[in-house]
């Protein structure tokens, strides 16, 4: 159970509906799986301590994020954090995606004290929105990477 003392200790000052949503996502993570179906795939990696996080999504005819899951390596906080923004991402178009996930990465980078779990989630997220971006132009990559870097910014690599 994440309790108050702990998020308070950490900085942290969330209502009782923040801290039940935290420990909803903690206890029972959501789209934590490799989809089988995906039409794009992009990595989130950070070199100085190996985490990483691959995402999937399954966009639609429409434009839309039909489905997304998402694997990890690293700390727990990537588990709950990534189930709930899988879930506030699902069923939004996919530049509404970009759009928000670009706004809060560039917040992120202005804080000091912004969590790298946290910006692996997004920046995979990017990827796998370049990633399809890519594809839909002809491309065959099979994913995107983007690692960040000790200042949190981000460089991308492609693989194939």
């Amino acid at each position: 159970m994440i309790d108050n003392e702990t998020l308070k200790a950490h900085g942290y000052n969330l209502t009782t509906e923040q801290k039940d949503r935290l420990n909803e996502h903690y206890h029972n993570p959501k789209n934590r799986w490799a989809l089988k179906e995906y039409n794009a795939r992009g990595i989130g990696r950070n070199p100085n301590n190996y985490g990483q996080v691959d995402m999937y999504l399954l966009i639609d005819d429409k434009m839309t994020i039909e489905n997304i899951g998402y694997e990890f390596k690293g700390c727990p906080t990537i588990g709950f954090a990534a189930s709930i923004f899988t879930e506030d991402v699902k069923g939004i178009s996919l530049e509404e995606g970009q759009k928000t996930t670009q706004s809060s990465l560039d917040e992120m980078l202005k804080q000091d004290n912004c969590e790298e779990c946290t910006t692996m989630i997004l920046v995979a997220f990017l990827a796998s929105y370049e990633n399809y971006q890519k594809r839909q132009n002809g491309s065959d990559e099979e994913y995107t990477v983007k690692m960040i870097e000790t200042n949190l910014e981000f460089t991308q690599t492609t693989c194939g």
